[in-house]
């Protein structure tokens, strides 16, 4: 089934997102392949706007990105890609699977994105911050000061999704669930320095297996990208992964200096694709400005006594100007 970009209602496809959001990057470089249009709106992460009641409609969850066409509402990157994959696929968009369904190129598309997808990022993204030994290099946005900032939100991401549970008692259960998962299940980012070992251990793993079907890329199939001719959603896991993986500085780890060569050959041409480039750019400026939305809004009752103290402290100085002048 082949779609447009409007529907019957004249609505477009809208994107919740944020630009450094893992998550919202593998979705943009989709909408970039399939030449998509769609609108798009920034959900300020540093400002929890994903925990306002208008995004939590949306998403009870409070994560990005969401997807919108119309009426329907597609939560989770996986979906999203799989939706946009499903109903835009004719002629005028591009395509990232084979046509032939069910071919060798397919199921092996479907083996690494299972293999990708499953690995955990934002585990490794807070570990990251959280173990000092590891910042080798790390990149832009991934200053060290802000790394100790994502060091902190995750020893008590829990408390604070409780806190917007209680704030936002609709979407309370699915945010206490989520809360629970935070401190001792699979979304505690919290790690120590052995658990960390084993994250990055998962992410040797899967990127072997990357290097090894590289390798079998030789003669006529030199010019392949990870599963064929295809550039396949296989294509898009991986290149996003290895993006996160560079700007928090592991290249080192998993590739560069004859590390994987194959892998380093990859993301070297990776790096030159417009999609890539349009997904994985961010604005400095632009998170500057998110982190003073987020110091306003954090303390928004002490700028509101400053902001009228000096309203009066002007008041006064004006009223003092006119009877010395009279």
């Amino acid at each position: 089934m082949s779609a447009t970009t409007n529907n019957g209602n004249g609505n477009s496809l809208k994107l919740y997102y944020h630009p450094m959001s893992f998550y919202s990057q593998r979705v943009l470089m989709t909408l970039h392949e399939k030449r998509v249009s769609f609108k798009k709106q920034v959900v300020s992460l540093f400002a929890k706007e994903q925990y306002e009641s208008w995004f939590l409609r949306l998403n009870p969850r409070g994560e990005v990105p969401v997807l919108t066409d119309g009426v329907k509402v597609i939560p989770d990157s996986v979906r999203i890609i799989e939706y946009l994959e499903d109903n835009f696929c004719n002629g005028q968009f591009g395509q990232l699977t084979p046509r032939e369904k069910g071919s060798e190129e397919s199921k092996k598309i479907q083996a690494f994105r299972e293999c990708l997808e499953g690995l955990p990022v934002a585990a490794v993204t807070y570990g990251t911050a959280g173990n000092p030994h590891l910042w080798d290099n790390p990149k832009l946005p991934f200053t060290p000061s802000r790394l100790k900032q994502m060091a902190e939100m995750a020893k008590t991401r829990h408390i604070m999704i409780r806190e917007q549970a209680e704030k936002n008692p609709e979407f309370k259960d699915a945010l206490l669930e989520k809360a629970a998962a935070a401190e001792h299940g699979n979304l505690n980012l919290n790690k120590t320095p052995e658990e960390m070992d084993d994250v990055l251990k998962k992410f040797d793993v899967a990127l072997g297996r990357v290097e090894e079907e590289l390798a079998t890329h030789t003669g006529d199939c030199g010019g392949w990208w990870l599963c064929g001719e295809v550039f396949s959603m296989a294509d898009i896991e991986l290149s996003i992964l290895l993006n996160r993986l560079y700007l928090l500085g592991h290249e080192k780890r998993f590739w560069a200096e004859g590390k994987r060569p194959h892998l380093q050959a990859y993301w070297e041409r990776i790096q030159q694709r417009a999609s890539f480039k349009r997904s994985t750019q961010f604005c400095l400026r632009g998170l500057q400005m998110a982190s003073l939305h987020m110091a306003l809004k954090e303390h928004r009752g002490v700028l509101a006594s400053l902001t009228a103290a000096l309203g009066l402290a002007a008041l006064s100085y004006a009223l003092y100007r006119r009877v010395n002048k009279s």
